[in-house]
């Protein structure tokens, strides 16, 4: 039997034995066929030669006539048929195009991207850090900012015969027509004049119309104007990449500079980018980076090669130019040091966060000039359009802000501007939330007290994601007690209700039957100096001076000399809101910070602003925001409270904003049920309010005030090197030594107290400084023994004279405070508070309706001036 491997061999074998056959019997039959075919083309030329050779000279002559006649008639017919197009075309261009469809440069308006400027610390010179525009970002350049390197480049890689042609190349459009026809690819043909027009015009479809009309267009545009002015435009409208817009914007995206600093290497990379930028942007990627080095060298390349570059070295010293752009990478792709590579990860990670244009400051720059804009051009709110739709008048400021074209000079100090950004985006109070799992909210505002301008705006912790989105900063929220000093003590202080050396009964009232105001510690003092009742924040001392100031007077001074524009008439009528910032709207960390700057500036209150000037694209300055000044407070009230507030930061409740190696001042503030959170404070140099609260409104829990640990950080890196000049003194100041219980005049009583002697030396404003000596205390026999009830029955030996307090408290609650003890009312025959013993009052003591008693011998009240 026969093996079936060695059948399927031999099948092969065959197989391929018949295929050679059959192939070689093919190529007979095809060699065969070819040389017939030769054979008869060479029969049938030999008729051909022999046919001419028999022909006479006049048959010849007459053959030729008929071929001329022939080919005159073709050719006659084309010409007539041009002629009869172009008479057509004519009729075309004079119907539907001329006087019609023209260019004319100056009546194209151009939106241009409002430029932003702003100093960095210790600089003096303007920096502009960023362009604000509403779809295409640019910046005109006049001629003479335009490098002539960039010109070259331009002609050289895009329109080589620029300075020949008369706005159309019509070699090339000639040459991209064939190309087109012949599939050997569509090009482009368009000339820099085409490109212009189909840049300012926008009109890019692909029609034959569309191209007669922009080429019609071209060659008016080019007797219109001159080639600069042609390349000039073209340079201000070109697309670059990265929402740039002409050559200056995109030099700054990709440079870090102004297009009149551009290199010759940096021209060539830059103009490269126009041809696709999706293809040769170095910011994108790698791929697109490597790309752009290989145009950049095209370009010089024809540079050089058309004469643009005349020197060789010159040529040579570009290529090997280490282009950097913006991302720290070279045209080589190498990194620089100093910058950091992009974490490779992140998208996949999820962290990668897309960061807004706008930082909080600049969101607030941007509404101020809008509202500004309202205000001097007038404007009113659009009319309705057919959908019912209505843009106000501050939406169509903004939208003069973004595409004016105009410059905005801040007064945003960079370096502290991004120190703020920086400690608010990692902070972590962020991972603090609420039940909503909404993230803790902290705002911040820091300005120079002396100036009124804000350097340093942050609106939200974490990175912000959004333009224009929601600024904490500048939103009202109520300051707690941060508002003491502004809208009780100050103003009590400076019209002379209280003084630096004033007595505060620490101690509630009956309000509807209830004891009002609380402390935090709900823990009561009684009589309390001024000084200790800001230091602790004792609400109940706070209440008490605001309603013998006057609750509406502490309204007005907040409104008309410290510039809060938010509070209401609700709060003007309530002691709680005015006395313990718990205001039915609230304030901004804005007007916060401004008024506090009035301790730190001797009493003067100046209007913050966010910017000094605006100019117009032509350098027109059409609004000049200088601030306003006026006195609020006295010289000495600000320098009283600015000692204050030192120790409220030193030893009170302000102890989280202390950083050492700088003079600090402050006060913290906290609302009902903690659910906002507050610190003001000051330097020498800068003043800051931050607030902190869940958009939620929910209790904020945290065992520090998070307002302060902020003001910590972000001031003592804004501080870093600065000096310690601490606060000065100022004229009007005087020592007096009074009483501690009373804040009067120190008598030989107040020094006989049981407790020990009660007088104390203050510094107070000499206008304001005390008159009247204590009347408080009131001489008491003492019996050392202890056996004896009565003086009368206490040995001689015995018996001392001490002061106790003529002092009448009206009880609330059985609230007892330590001072009650001494009190003369409180006092009968019985054991000595401190040393034991019994105590008579010298003279008896008979029950009186207090009504009928002579102002001179009413007890003292709990406010003792």
């Amino acid at each position: 039997m026969t093996d079936p491997v060695e059948n399927t061999e031999e099948r092969k074998v065959h197989i391929v034995s018949n295929g050679k056959r059959e192939e070689s019997r093919l190529e007979q039959n095809l060699k065969h066929e070819a040389d017939v075919i030769k054979k008869s083309a060479q029969n049938a030329l030999q008729k051909r030669k022999e046919a001419r050779a028999s022909r006479s000279p006049r048959e010849i002559q007459a053959r030729r006539r008929k071929a001329g006649f022939i080919i005159g008639t073709v050719l006659a017919v084309l010409v007539l048929t041009m002629i009869f197009f172009s008479i057509l075309f004519a009729m075309y261009i004079n119907r539907t195009m001329k006087n019609k469809v023209e260019v004319n440069l100056n009546a194209y308006d151009l939106s241009q991207a409002t430029e932003m400027y702003a100093k960095e610390k210790g600089s003096d010179e303007w920096k502009m850090y960023q362009t604000l525009y509403d779809g295409e970002n640019r910046i005109l350049l006049t001629a003479d900012q335009i490098p002539e390197n960039l010109r070259k480049a331009a002609v050289a890689i895009e329109d080589k015969r620029f300075y020949k042609h008369k706005g159309v190349d019509w070699k090339g459009t000639l040459r991209a027509v064939m190309s087109t026809v012949t599939g050997g690819g569509v090009q482009g043909g368009s000339t820099i004049t085409q490109q212009l027009i189909k840049n300012i015009t926008g009109n890019d479809e692909t029609t034959v119309k569309r191209k007669v009309t922009e080429i019609y267009r071209a060659l008016q545009l080019e007797k219109q104007y001159d080639k600069d002015q042609i390349l000039n435009t073209y340079l201000n409208t070109v697309y670059f990449g990265e929402s740039c817009y002409g050559a200056q914007t995109a030099s700054r995206m990709y440079f870090g500079k102004d297009a009149q600093d551009l290199t010759l290497a940096e021209c060539a990379s830059l103009i490269g980018i126009t041809n696709n930028p999706s293809m040769y942007d170095p910011l994108i990627s790698d791929w697109t980076l490597a790309n752009n080095r290989t145009r950049q060298l095209r370009v010089l390349e024809n540079m050089y090669k058309q004469g643009l570059i005349e020197e060789k070295e010159t040529y040579e010293a570009a290529c090997e130019e280490k282009v950097t752009f913006t991302n720290g990478y070279t045209c080589l792709g190498e990194l620089v040091e100093g910058y950091e590579a992009p974490a490779e990860d992140a998208e996949e990670t999820g962290e990668k966060v897309t960061k807004a244009n706008n930082s909080y400051f600049t969101d607030q720059v941007i509404e101020d000039v809008a509202r500004k804009f309202v205000e001097i051009y007038e404007l009113q709110d659009s009319k309705p359009d057919s959908e019912g739709n209505v843009i106000s008048a501050y939406e169509r400021a903004v939208g003069m802000v973004y595409s004016g074209g105009y410059k905005i000079y801040t007064t945003q100090n960079l370096t502290y501007q991004q120190i703020a950004e920086e400690e608010f985006e990692t902070t972590d109070y962020q991972e603090q939330t609420d039940s909503y799992d909404q993230p803790l909210q902290i705002a911040m505002t820091v300005m120079d007290p002396y100036t009124g301008d804000v350097v340093a705006m942050v609106g939200g912790t974490g990175v912000k994601t959004a333009d224009r989105s929601w600024n904490w900063a500048t939103e009202v929220r109520p300051c707690g007690s941060a508002a003491k000093p502004i809208s009780t003590y100050a103003p009590a202080m400076d019209n002379g209700t209280i003084t630096a050396a004033s007595i505060i009964d620490d101690y509630p009232i009956d309000l509807n039957g209830s004891a009002w105001p609380r402390n935090v510690t709900r823990i009561y003092s009684g009589l309390t100096s001024v000084r200790e009742a800001i230091v602790q924040s004792l609400n109940t001392c706070a209440v008490r001076t605001n309603i013998l100031y006057g609750t509406y007077n502490s309204y007005k001074f907040m409104t008309e000399k410290l510039g809060f524009t938010t509070l209401t008439e609700t709060d003007s009528t309530q002691a709680g809101n005015m006395a313990l910032g718990g205001f039915e709207n609230g304030v901004t960390t804005l007007e916060m910070a401004a008024a506090y700057s009035t301790f730190v500036n001797d009493g003067v209150y100046t209007t913050p602003r966010t910017y000094s000037r605006v100019e117009d694209s032509q350098g027109n300055v059409i609004i000049d925001n200088n601030t306003e000044s006026h006195v609020a407070m006295k010289k000495t009230t600000a320098y009283l409270m600015r000692s204050i507030l030192q120790d409220v930061v030193t030893r009170g409740s302000g102890g989280g904003a202390y950083f050492s190696g700088m003079s600090i001042g402050g006060k913290t503030g906290t609302t009902d049920d903690a659910r906002d959170r507050y610190f003001a404070g000051f330097t020498p140099y800068y003043c800051a309010a931050a607030w902190s609260g869940y958009k939620s409104n929910e209790v904020v829990y945290s065992d520090t005030n998070p307002c302060s640990a902020v003001f910590r950080r972000v001031m003592s890196r804004i501080h870093e090197g600065l000096e310690n000049p601490g606060f000065h003194s100022c004229d009007g100041l005087v020592d007096v030594t009074v009483c501690a219980d009373s804040g009067q005049l120190a008598t030989e009583a107040c020094a006989a107290d049981f407790r020990g002697s009660r007088v104390k030396t203050v510094q107070v404003a000499a206008d304001t400084a005390p008159t009247k000596s204590c009347e408080m205390h009131k001489m008491v026999s003492y019996c050392k023994d202890g056996k004896h009830i009565a003086t009368a029955s206490c040995p001689a030996s015995s018996v001392m004279q001490v002061a106790a307090l003529d002092y009448a408290r009206e009880t609330v609650h059985d609230i007892t405070v330590p001072d009650d003890a001494y009190r003369v009312q409180v006092l009968s025959a019985g054991p000595c508070p401190v040393h034991g013993g019994t105590v008579t009052v010298d003279t008896p003591q008979q029950p009186k309706n207090e009504s009928s008693l002579d102002d001179a011998e009413k007890p003292r009240s709990w406010l003792h001036p």
